[in-house]
């Protein structure tokens, strides 16, 4: 059995669980068990809408120490396997316990080095050995090629049109800003980017939604999109993509559709700037710092990359070369051997 432990809400998004969904995908082709545990009910939407198994272990997931009791009587007197935990929030000594029942991993965003792990994790452009210095008992999973995507975005065509007509926006799963709102605001109002078509990908906990769906009621060319399950689909037909950092990042790589985009919380930052200094995005901006000054520059590149195909072109095979689609694959091989070495040591 592989345990996954990860959660989603409004504070945190839906980020932790999609990409460890991707991972259990991949578990499940090798033939292994997957089950998620969460804090609470609030991710459970997105768990049932995939038919994967999980528990609620009715906890605060901003403090994990607090679970280990209730997570003791699910792991140690459960199947052997592998536990793999997604959140900020956990830490030293909840590894040293969880370790005790298991093999355990991490999914990393921030380069924290103290986790006394078996597998770590961290498939951000910016993750480089480096980061964690000298870790003789932990195996590193570093880099895009660790990056885990659904199935679908492996090996996806795509095609850089001459002319520009359609904009991909994509915020995140709750967008507390409004930013997606902001953008569209004043992209509907530039000359240059008036009159492209913008789909706008609303996630499950944005509490904008209806600011969004006005906005959609007063221009014909503004569509937004919920529950949305053909984002491949979505990105294959966008010319340009705008998005916050994180996963969608990754995967409008694998798909090759060029991009611009921005932070809002703090560990977005380094992932927005990996790809700004490796010229993999035409605009990387943070609107914590610059607010409404970010935005007005938004627009500003996105018309720039609108009336430039020959730059459209350049961005999408630069993309193409960073993600291949094969991440969970990859992660999911680690986690299956290491699972089935603890098993095998114990016999």
């Amino acid at each position: 059995m592989i345990w996954i432990r990860a959660d989603a809400n409004r504070e945190i998004g839906t980020g932790h669980v999609m990409r460890c969904l991707s991972i259990a995908a991949a578990l499940k082709q090798k033939g292994k068990q997957v089950c998620f545990l969460t804090a609470d009910e609030a991710a459970l939407p997105l768990l049932q809408e995939r038919e994967q198994d999980y528990r609620v272990l009715h906890t605060d997931y901003r403090n994990p120490e607090g679970e280990l009791e209730i997570l003791e009587s699910v792991l140690a007197g459960g199947q052997k396997g592998f536990f793999l935990a997604d959140s900020y929030y956990v830490t030293k000594g909840y590894f040293e316990k969880a370790g005790k029942w298991m093999p355990v991993g991490y999914m990393d965003d921030m380069g924290r080095k103290e986790l006394p792990v078996d597998v770590l994790i961290n498939y951000n452009i910016f993750a480089e050995s480096s980061l964690y210095g000298e870790t003789k008992d932990t195996r590193l999973l570093l880099g895009p090629a660790y990056a885990p995507l659904r199935e679908d975005f492996l090996e996806a065509p795509y095609e850089v049109r001459p002319r520009a007509s359609r904009v991909l926006v994509t915020t995140g799963g709750s967008d507390r800003y409004n930013l997606a709102g902001q953008f569209l605001e004043r992209a509907l109002e530039n000359p240059g980017t008036m009159r492209l078509n913008y789909s706008v990908v609303s996630g499950a906990y944005n509490v904008h939604l209806r600011e969004l769906q006005t906005l959609e009621r007063a221009h014909g060319n503004v569509r937004i999109y919920r529950n949305v399950r053909n984002m491949k689909e979505l990105m294959q037909e966008s010319d340009i993509a705008v998005t916050a950092g994180g996963s969608t990042m990754y995967e409008l790589s694998a798909v090759g559709v060029p991009l611009l985009c921005f932070s809002f919380v703090d560990n977005q930052e380094r992932i927005v700037e990996g790809f700004k200094e490796r010229g993999l995005t035409v605009f990387g901006g943070n609107y914590l710092t610059r607010k409404e000054a970010m935005l007005d520059e938004l627009v500003e590149k996105t018309a720039m990359l609108a009336a430039d195909s020959k730059l459209r072109l350049a961005c999408s095979k630069r993309l193409r070369q960073v993600v291949d689609g094969r991440g969970a694959e990859r992660i999911a091989k680690v986690l299956d051997d290491m699972s089935c070495s603890r098993a095998c040591a114990e016999v």
